[in-house]
């Protein structure tokens, strides 16, 4: 039976579909006045940039005072989960040890460690909850790319849409 399913997964392998991944280029008009109208283009887009990260270094440094706090909070909600899942190991222990005592077993068929069905909640790092709360309450993406992408197609230039297959691919023809 296990040969068999190994047979077909094997089989089936090979008849996967391949994934294709669409990718834009821009390709820029060829005209001077174009190129230069792109260059300002580019400058923009540093200039926006530059002010986007100095705004979200910023919005970083204003919520560092809130960052105590918010560990603080994490710090008792990981004792809460903690003691919540030692209580329920317990349970469970205490559980597990009488279902075979009832039974009239005299022996315990399983030796060692007994393992809870999940595992203990994970101490919050003070890394993890900074990012949680720049993720929150700053912007990384201040939409520079989008207004550049546009300022690039006024200016003349063309967007490409490429297919690349990203995963199962044919073989290349020859």
């Amino acid at each position: 039976m296990n040969l068999v399913v190994l047979l077909l997964a094997v089989g089936l392998s090979g008849c996967a579909t391949p994934r294709y991944q669409t990718v834009y280029r821009l390709d820029p008009p060829a005209d001077a006045a174009g190129l230069a109208c792109i260059a300002q283009c580019a400058e923009r887009l540093t200039a926006c940039q530059a002010q986007c990260a100095q705004t979200y270094q910023a919005c970083v440094q204003s919520v560092q005072p809130l960052f105590q706090e918010r560990y603080v909070q994490a710090l008792q909600r990981y004792e809460e989960a903690l003691d919540r899942y030692a209580a329920e190991l317990r349970a469970y222990e205490i559980q597990h040890w009488l279902s075979w005592r009832h039974r009239g077993w005299w022996y315990d068929p399983w030796p060692g460690p007994r393992w809870y069905p999940y595992p203990p909640p994970r101490k919050p790092s003070r890394e993890a909850v900074m990012a949680e709360l720049r993720r929150e309450r700053c912007v990384e993406d201040c939409g520079c790319l989008t207004e550049h992408e546009a300022c690039f197609l006024a200016c003349g230039g063309r967007k490409i849409a490429e297919e690349h297959c990203v995963a199962n691919c044919p073989p290349k023809a020859r």
